[in-house]
């Protein structure tokens, strides 16, 4: 078989969760071809640093590296830059998963393949956040997209240099306070946040339900809504499971996302594995952040200690020692 799918994460500083997905993701076995891209999208010394737990380890054998140029620190702009790379490299899906995501059994990624395969009609293969059918929280990890879709709309808002943040309940405009002006640069298909101008009754519907207000998105929120109408989606299999009182901190984030199930799953989505590192990047006042954050660490070391052999632990070990970081299992290995 042909190489047709690119995977495609965005990382920004994470390093023991960047090692992490990617051996999870090397060592089953599948039966479809893929090639493994990462958008580095923290020009700061942690993101340099920490990236060298692939790029100098034979994690980064095949793992194409690019730079993000065009908007930093952003997720979904990262998983732009790997779409416009890729477009015109024949890849026929994308499937966009993030760092804190591991591969679990054989077959990981033809599980999610078999969803899109024999339907030219669905665009979109994943989970999709349904919280007593109000809450869509869309968000592009753990799911397989074409990339004809993808294309069809990262042109459009290319090409799209309006200044207004369209929503049913009242629109906004990018000098407004609070807003971002410079979206209607930067943005393409999973970054763009300027919502529907004239949104068809379907694409109305799911708005309605999920995106609050102006500007109120996640990466991949836009590209389900546009596509309502033109394209078909599959919902995959999961349970999305909260903790009941996650390590006594008195909130209750998600556990994961389970693909296929918790009891056996193909894919996990952990949550929580870059918030955990916030405190890196600016200072955090989110008291559900700091409440959660100890416990995010500790339990992405034991995952990590889990997943990656020894050997290469060794290469993140020395760059928390080379970035200064100390405590909380930064330097331990």
């Amino acid at each position: 078989m042909s190489k047709k799918i690119a995977v495609a994460m965005t990382h920004g500083h994470a390093a023991k969760w960047l090692q992490v997905a990617i051996h999870s993701m090397k060592r089953y076995h599948n039966d479809v071809e893929f090639d493994i891209f990462v958008a580095q999208s923290n020009p700061l010394d942690i993101g340099v640093e920490s990236i060298k737990g692939i790029t100098e380890t034979w994690l980064g054998d095949n793992v194409t590296i690019i730079q993000c140029d065009r908007r930093h620190h952003s997720h979904a702009t990262g998983l732009e830059m790997i779409l416009e790379h890729i477009a015109p490299l024949g890849y026929e899906y994308m499937f966009c998963t993030e760092t804190d995501c591991r591969a679990m059994q054989d077959g990981w990624l033809d599980w999610f393949y078999n969803f899109l395969k024999d339907d030219p009609k669905i665009g979109m293969a994943g989970f999709f956040w349904h919280e007593n059918n109000n809450h869509y929280n869309i968000n592009a990890s753990g799911t397989l997209y074409r990339v004809d879709m993808l294309m069809q709309y990262h042109n459009e808002v290319r090409a799209n240099n309006s200044d207004t943040f369209w929503h049913p309940k009242g629109n906004r405009q990018g000098t407004d306070e609070g807003m971002d002006p410079t979206i209607k640069d930067v943005v393409g298909c999973f970054a763009e946040t300027r919502g529907i101008e004239n949104p068809t009754p379907a694409q109305l519907e799911v708005i309605k339900m999920g995106i609050p207000q102006a500007s109120w998105w996640e990466p991949g929120a836009w590209v389900y809504c546009r596509m309502q109408g033109e394209w078909d989606e599959v919902g995959v299999p999961n349970d999305h499971v909260y903790y009941n009182n996650f390590g006594n901190s008195g909130h209750h984030p998600p556990k994961g996302t389970f693909y296929g199930s918790e009891a056996s799953p193909y894919l996990i989505h952990y949550w929580g594995g870059t918030r955990a590192w916030d405190h890196l990047k600016h200072p955090v006042n989110d008291q559900f952040v700091k409440g959660c954050s100890p416990h995010w660490l500790n339990r992405e070391d034991e995952i990590w200690r889990d997943e990656v052999p020894e050997d290469l632990r060794e290469r993140v070990i020395q760059v928390f020692a080379d970035l200064g970081l100390v405590g909380m299992g930064y330097d331990e290995g």
